[in-house]
């Protein structure tokens, strides 16, 4: 989803967008994130799990106190809803995040 969306913003608004994906919490690619937020000075971050208490919140915590100088704008995240959700397909469909989700936080993101 993050490809497409930075393909559908590159095609309407001509600006090229980085994804970066992390395969591995342990170990962490510190280099790889902070590398990029030199190189982009913004970040979306995006993952499946609740933006409450989830992983996300410490990349944003790790790029905000390693990286807090080149930031352009706040670190924005986008993630599940916070919502209790058991194994029910149609209601994980409802809580996770989508194309158009991710899309507005990247314009958003982009527009600071």
């Amino acid at each position: 989803m993050c490809l497409a969306v930075a393909e559908q913003i590159e095609a309407e608004m001509g600006k090229s967008v980085e994804v970066v994906d992390i395969r591995s919490l342990i170990p962490l690619d510190k280099e790889t994130i902070l590398s990029s937020v030199k190189k982009t000075n913004r970040v979306l971050v995006v993952h499946e799990d609740k933006v409450f208490g989830g992983f996300g919140g410490e990349i944003a915590a790790i790029i905000t106190e390693e990286a807090f100088k080149f930031l352009d704008a706040p670190v924005k995240r986008v993630g599940s809803t916070f919502t209790p959700v058991g194994f029910n397909r149609i209601l994980e469909k409802a809580i996770l995040p989508d194309k158009e989700r991710i899309y507005e936080a990247a314009i958003e993101t982009l527009g600071f």
